[in-house]
C-alpha cells in the first residue's frame, strides 16, 4: 500500500478493528507506516460502553452482521472522536487509489453525511429504502420516503458537529429501541 497524500503530516488514520486482528493490522502499519500521516489502531473491546447498546446481541443473534460491534460503530463516530468536527470512514474492504484530500474542502450545506448514492437514473428500484427498511410499520412509513434512493456505506463523509446539533446518536437509539420493542426487523 502507498500513501499518496498532499500535507502527509496533517492526517491521522484511526483504524478500528476487533482484537482477532489488532495484532497483525498494528503489526502492518509498523512495517508500512505512512509516511509523516499518523496511524492509531485502536481495539473495538476496549470500547466498552459499546457492547451495551447491543440490542441484537442481547436477542441472543449469531449473525455476525448484528452482533459485531463494528457494524454499529458509525452511530458512534461523535463519542468515539469528541474532538474532531469532520471524518472520513472507509469499510474495510474499501481501496483508495488517489488523494481524497479534496473531500475535506465539500460544502455539506449543514447535512450530515456525504455519501456515493446507489441510484441510477432511470432505474427506480435499484437499492431503495424499503429494500432494507420494513415500512409496514406506520412510525417508519411517515418518516422515511420508500422511493428514496440509498447511499454506499463503503465511504461516508461525516460533519460530526452537524451529527452532535442533531443528536442522532439519541434519534438513533430511539429508532433502536422501538425495533426491539416491536420486534420488526
Amino acid at each position: 500500500m502507498t500513501f499518496k497524500l498532499q500535507e502527509q503530516e496533517k492526517h491521522v488514520f484511526h483504524i478500528v478493528t476487533n482484537s482477532l486482528n489488532f495484532p497483525a493490522i498494528s503489526m502492518w502499519f509498523l512495517l508500512n507506516p505512512p509516511g509523516k500521516a499518523t496511524v492509531h489502531v485502536q481495539n473495538i473491546d476496549n470500547f466498552e460502553w459499546l457492547s451495551k447498546y447491543n440490542t441484537f446481541k442481547k436477542q441472543n443473534s449469531s449473525d455476525p452482521r448484528f452482533t459485531s460491534e463494528l457494524n454499529y460503530l458509525r452511530f458512534y463516530l461523535p463519542d468515539i472522536f469528541p474532538t474532531l468536527n469532520k471524518i472520513l470512514l472507509f469499510d474495510h474492504d474499501v481501496v483508495v487509489q488517489q488523494d481524497l484530500s479534496t473531500l475535506w474542502n465539500i460544502n455539506m450545506n449543514r447535512k450530515v453525511i456525504a455519501g456515493v448514492g446507489t441510484c441510477q437514473e432511470g432505474e427506480t428500484s435499484f437499492r431503495r429504502m424499503d429494500m432494507f427498511i420494513n415500512f409496514s410499520d406506520p412510525y417508519i412509513a411517515k418518516r422515511f420516503d420508500v422511493n428514496a434512493c440509498t447511499w454506499a456505506f463503503g465511504m461516508n463523509l461525516f460533519d460530526l458537529q452537524q451529527w452532535r446539533r442533531h443528536n442522532l446518536t439519541g434519534v438513533y437509539h430511539k429508532y433502536l429501541q422501538r425495533v426491539c420493542l416491536n420486534k420488526t426487523l
